[in-house]
């Protein structure tokens, strides 16, 4: 199930296809960030949006097209990342190129002009770029906030290294994803050595499983958290959604989101195939919008 394509040929040959400005600069650690689209001006708003695809796989046309309406509801200027895909490179190397993203994006607007947003192994990368702002890791470079940021939106985000939640069975029948993609992905993606135990003890790695209070005083005023209700994450999301609302809460407001009739990541899925938004991708888009009238 590996991507075939690189995912700064992707981006490069959608917006060729749709006709759109696309501007590439590079980062420490091997990554590159790409504004697409409307391009970004000093003091704008910015989505930086990470991509799913269990770090194993290539962004695609659908996180493309999805990611510009949410920039375009939000009237923000889009930066997508790319990061370096597994097996080539193991975590913590793309949390370190999503930090670097950030600490680009810092200087070009303030954190309250900042949504990040990523689905599946993107929200990964986004709830542990979260956990870094919070507790630097030793043996990264922090970054220290001048205020918080606007928000973080967890589209059907991969959030613990535990794969006895019911939800892996109870929807296995459901959701294109099986917790065969999941193992595999994420024994390609973590640390070489880690056990699935290691990789439990690291909030960065295994969000759900921190330590109790882990989430409070999030530097971000909101929270969009989604799922799907025939997805195998399920379990977990809905758990760490209380966590976030008992922790987080009320210095950040959380959202959560369960569509209805939807595997996981729908919203991103059914953009790519041209399928009417679902519940959650009408959340997002609202959410993006400061609309808070939905929730």
């Amino acid at each position: 199930m590996l991507g075939e394509h690189e995912t700064g040929e992707v981006i490069k040959t959608y917006c060729t296809q749709h006709n759109l400005k696309h501007v590439v600069y590079p980062l420490p650690k091997g990554a590159k960030l790409h504004w697409v689209g409307i391009q970004p001006s000093n003091g704008c708003k910015v989505l930086l949006y990470f991509h799913g695809g269990g770090y194993n796989i290539a962004i695609n046309p659908g996180h493309l097209s999805f990611s510009l309406k949410c920039a375009a509801n939000a009237k923000a200027s889009l930066a997508l990342l790319e990061y370096t895909l597994a097996p080539a490179e193991h975590y913590p190397t793309q949390l370190q190129q999503a930090i670097e993203a950030l600490r680009r994006v810092l200087t070009i607007t303030p954190p309250s002009r900042i949504t990040i947003g990523g689905d599946s192994a993107g929200g990964h990368l986004s709830t542990g770029l979260l956990s870094h702002l919070m507790h630097p890791a030793t043996d990264i470079e922090p970054i220290t906030l001048s205020e918080k940021l606007a928000g973080i939106c967890l589209i059907c985000p991969f959030l613990s290294f535990d794969f006895e939640k019911k939800s892996y069975v109870y929807n296995a029948g459901r959701d294109y994803l099986q917790l065969a993609h999941v193992e595999e992905f994420n024994g390609n993606f973590k640390s070489e050595g880690f056990s699935d135990a290691d990789a439990i003890k690291d909030p960065a790695l295994s969000p759900l499983d921190a330590p109790k209070g882990w989430w409070r005083s999030a530097p971000v005023e909101r929270i969009l958290l989604t799922a799907g209700v025939w997805e195998v994450f399920l379990d977990d999301i809905v758990a760490f959604s209380g966590r976030l609302k008992e922790e987080a809460e009320p210095g950040t407001k959380v959202d959560f989101v369960v569509g209805a009739k939807e595997v996981h990541a729908a919203c991103i899925v059914d953009t790519a195939i041209g399928l009417e938004e679902g519940d959650s991708a009408k959340a997002i888009l609202a959410w993006v919008s400061n609309d808070n009238q939905n929730f």
